[in-house]
């Protein structure tokens, strides 16, 4: 009796496995379900390279496509700085220092963004990488310049970056989407350095030398005040190695009294005035931060709008009279003076 039941209980159950086995199988003549599809990439990765002899400059970008919208205006809008792409930022390598429109740009790793307006177009190169398309920080940029806009024989639905010789050593960026071409030259240059060349000034105040070294940044198309010098934040003064100001024998700076020897000279940027801020010079001083406890005085300067923009960065000694000086600070459309006498 329990071997018949445990048989009949075996045969209902290779049945019924045999019958969902049938099921799984398509009738003859039907059509089997489709396999599920990798979702396809809406704006997908892309790199463009070119060669100049031993030379190379490549962009890494995102490919938007139209897809029924409007683009110039609509997706990119007008006088408002675009990622130049999709999704992470579009970035810019060479090995080469070269020259794009006309303006400097060292070899190394940067991000591309555009400023697009119905007026023309604006290329601009920042220093901060690795960041996605919507972190941009206008404080980071390198350079900003102008570039030609023209239009297509024909629409490019997908957002496109070319790489184009034009000679040995020279080629052309060029964005294309909808009924829009951009394009920008560039050449390798070997002579753009030091971007931010090193000057002095110098006058003699009752026969004993005061000298100002310094380095002289250049606007470069950005924003000057408040941005590459934010305000309420103590500035170096130029760029590179410290400012230094040296005098053979004692000197005000304003109502700051100084002995013969080496100082660096910060200062501090607001809206409506410049502080001059001057410290004793610490044996090795590098580029970092000065102490608090260097600090000699402080000296508020006299700003004022020159008749033209200031580029780049100065600072000049102009002599008074016998016994004093005027040192003047001037970029882009502000100038700062303070009388310095014995």
């Amino acid at each position: 009796m329990f071997k018949s039941t445990l048989c009949a209980l075996l045969l209902i159950a290779g049945v019924l496995f045999c019958s969902a086995q049938e099921q799984k199988v398509a009738a003859p003549g039907a059509t089997a379900s489709p396999a599920p599809q990798a979702r396809a990439i809406a704006s997908p990765r892309d790199s463009v390279m070119l060669m100049l002899d031993t030379n190379m400059i490549s962009v890494n970008y995102g490919r938007p496509s139209k897809r029924g919208r409007t683009i110039m205006g609509g997706l990119v809008p007008w006088n408002q700085v675009w990622r130049t792409g999709a999704n992470q930022a579009t970035h810019l390598r060479s090995n080469f220092d070269m020259t794009m429109s006309g303006q400097a740009v060292p070899k190394g790793l940067f991000t591309l963004w555009t400023l697009p307006s119905q007026n023309g177009w604006k290329i601009i190169i920042n220093k901060q990488t690795g960041q996605w398309g919507t972190n941009y920080d206008e404080r980071q940029d390198f350079t900003r310049f102008d570039a030609t806009v023209e239009q297509l024989p024909a629409p490019v639905d997908t957002f496109t970056v070319a790489l184009e010789k034009s000679g040995p050593v020279s080629g052309r960026l060029i964005l294309s989407w909808e009924n829009t071409r951009v394009w920008v030259p560039f050449e390798k240059n070997d002579h753009i350095r030091p971007l931010s060349p090193p000057d002095s000034s110098t006058a003699r105040i009752n026969g004993k030398a005061v000298k100002i070294k310094y380095s002289k940044p250049f606007m470069r198309g950005r924003t000057i005040w408040g941005v590459v010098v934010p305000f309420d934040s103590v500035w170096r003064t130029g760029a590179n190695s410290p400012t230094t100001l040296v005098t053979e024998g004692p000197l005000s700076v304003g109502t700051v009294r100084l002995k013969p020897g080496t100082y660096i000279l910060q200062t501090l940027p607001k809206k409506e005035s410049l502080t001059l801020i001057i410290s004793r010079r610490s044996p090795g001083q590098g580029e970092g931060p000065v102490p608090d406890s260097l600090t000699v005085g402080k000296a508020v300067m006299t700003m004022s709008a020159p008749s033209a923009p200031i580029d780049p960065f100065r600072i000049r000694l102009t002599p008074k009279d016998a016994g004093s000086a005027v040192m003047t600070m001037g970029w882009a459309d502000r100038e700062y003076q303070v009388v310095i006498a014995q």
